[in-house]
């Protein structure tokens, strides 16, 4: 008789599919925007990315290689008034890569 363990029965579950990434939400503005710091010969805060998220990641790849949260400091022109004010507001993510990028 053959035993059904836990790798076993791990074993005979169907493959599941692999997660990716929420797809971001539609930018309808048509433009990116960096609200992080100056990071000096990099990215200055308040640069304008045009196109999709994917132009904006490849505009920024520089300052994104160099310093990885500067990818989450790129928001969307739809969302761009409400990260603005996030931003200054401490308790959320934005708030706090701001402040590491920026060495505070």
């Amino acid at each position: 008789m053959k035993k059904t363990g836990p790798l076993n029965a791990a074993a005979e579950l169907p493959e599941q599919p692999v997660k990716t990434q929420a797809k971001r939400p539609v930018n309808h503005s048509g433009f990116y925007c960096y609200i992080g710091p100056n990071l000096a010969g990099l990215i200055q805060h308040g640069t304008i990315f045009r196109g999709s998220w994917d132009d904006a990641l490849k505009a920024a790849a520089a300052a994104i290689e160099k310093y990885p949260l500067v990818k989450s400091l790129i928001v969307s022109g739809d969302a761009l008034p409400a990260e603005r004010l996030k931003i200054k507001k401490p308790g959320n993510a934005l708030y706090e890569n701001y402040k590491k990028l920026a060495g505070k």
